[in-house]
């Protein structure tokens, strides 16, 4: 099974992720956890933030997971997928793809902004972020969406969400 956890940078999705993971892994030991910025630095950085860039980094880490998923192992991967044609992809190709989209308003964002991407961007220091001058395209089908606009103390409940829509241990 792969759980994708997108949204933007900031969203949260790297954290619930992280506690997802935890959970998972007690019960399935057979669970890897993949980070979008983990994934950048095991490919050596080799590429920027632009759309094109973007794109050859969701095929890789699109058929990296499905790599894990074919020989049964679980991935829960928190990642942004700035195109729809790899969601769908997923869907297609993967068994037990299951999307979980974090919203949170970019006001909130720019205020946890613990990266600084977005007031750097707003000052036009850099580009290509996401939400700012490269447009977020919103998951079509997405299995479950996540207000995350609240407080850290929620991770708990999102993370008990994701669990019980997936039905990730009943399929196990």
């Amino acid at each position: 099974m792969l759980i994708w956890i997108t949204g933007i940078s900031a969203s949260g999705k790297s954290t619930i992720a992280k506690k997802l993971y935890k959970v998972i892994k007690k019960r399935c030991k057979n669970t890897i956890f993949l980070d979008g910025d983990t994934f950048r630095e095991l490919n050596n950085n080799d590429l920027k933030y632009t759309l094109k860039d973007r794109n050859i980094n969701a095929q890789r880490i699109t058929n990296f997971c499905k790599f894990f998923v074919d020989q049964n192992i679980n991935v829960i991967c928190a990642a942004n997928l700035t195109s729809q044609k790899y969601r769908n992809w997923c869907r297609k190709n993967i068994k037990g793809y299951f999307e979980v989209f974090v919203e949170v308003p970019l006001e909130i964002l720019a205020k946890r902004d613990f990266k600084n991407l977005y007031a750097r961007a707003m000052k036009g220091k850099i580009k290509n972020v996401v939400g700012v001058d490269i447009p977020f395209k919103y998951p079509k089908f997405p299995d479950l969406i996540l207000d995350n606009s609240k407080s850290k103390n929620q991770i708990n409940n999102l993370v008990e969400l994701i669990l019980n829509k997936s039905k990730f241990f009943k399929r196990q």
